[in-house]
């Protein structure tokens, strides 16, 4: 279990030092395996679609055709090659994270701090998270995908909002941790403006947990797609997904195994990925 760092408990570092430190956290053992597990299959979905005879969306006559020859992993009901599709689908869920967990980071660190360093508004901000934190994530997806057209918007949508409470909390925390130090104290003896306080000193302070906290929103995001995927309120057909990919070939199990299997190894090698990042990133913030 990760434990995302609390930042008054870590000693302040500047630029040189901090990126010393987040570099020793991804050459440590942990941090090697996960990048290696990530950027390989990154890069499988970045390249193996250029090196394939068959797209993800064109369909053969051979219907559920075993693994072999032109189609190492087999095709589906309708005779696409799987392994296209399960590259297809390994660039939109990297896509997904990539558009969504960024703005999930900018909202909830935002939120986060006005909710302390503004008390108008820090009542509202937190009685938002409070709602957000009372809905499931499966069960938010459900009400998002209901409420927009099923597809790319709502996953992403989706993984925002179950995303920024918890970088909306990490940031309060760390934030309130950062309020009585003796920078802070110096700056507003000094007439420092409060906004000048809170961008230029302390939001590079709480940068260690939200890092942290990003790596798992990457892997949570991933988790959300298939979820969402598998109920049908995900990716449509024909589009291919890792979550789409389970969910169709759950009915084809005794007849073609790798329909599903495949797309569950590269979720579980991303996840697992993103995670030994995250767990580096943290044991090495936490070093004083």
């Amino acid at each position: 279990m990760i434990t995302v760092p609390v930042l008054d408990q870590v000693a302040a570092a500047g630029p040189s030092r901090r990126r010393n430190r987040y570099l020793a956290g991804l050459l440590s053992a942990r941090g090697l395996t996960g990048l290696s597990l990530v950027a390989l299959i990154t890069l499988a979905g970045v390249i193996g679609p250029l090196l394939l005879p068959y797209g993800p969306l064109e369909q053969g006559p051979d219907a559920l055709a075993p693994p072999g020859g032109e189609h190492p992993l087999g095709t589906d009901e309708v005779g696409r090659d799987i392994l296209a599709r399960v590259l297809g689908g390994i660039r939109v869920d990297l896509l997904l994270a990539l558009v969504a967990v960024p703005i999930a980071v900018v909202l909830g660190t935002g939120l986060g701090m006005l909710s302390v360093v503004n008390r108008l508004a820090g009542g509202a901000v937190q009685r938002f998270i409070d709602v957000l934190l009372g809905f499931p994530g499966v069960v938010l997806g459900v009400a998002i995908g209901i409420a927009m057209t099923p597809g790319f918007n709502a996953v992403w949508v989706t993984i925002v909002l179950v995303a920024l409470p918890a970088f909306g909390r990490q940031a309060r925390m760390a934030t309130l941790g950062q309020l009585s130090r003796d920078y802070v104290s110096a700056a507003r003896v000094l007439g420092t403006p409060r906004a000048r306080i809170v961008v230029g000193h302390m939001l590079p302070n709480i940068c260690d947990a939200v890092l942290v906290r990003a790596a798992v929103a990457v892997a949570q995001a991933i988790q959300i797609e298939g979820g969402l995927s598998v109920v049908g309120l995900g990716i449509q057909p024909p589009s291919p997904s890792l979550g789409s990919m389970i969910a169709g070939g759950s009915q084809y199990l005794s007849v073609s195994p790798m329909y599903s299997l495949a797309s569950v190894i590269v979720v579980f090698v991303l996840v697992l990925g993103c995670t030994l990042i995250a767990d580096a990133l943290n044991k090495a913030v936490l070093r004083r």
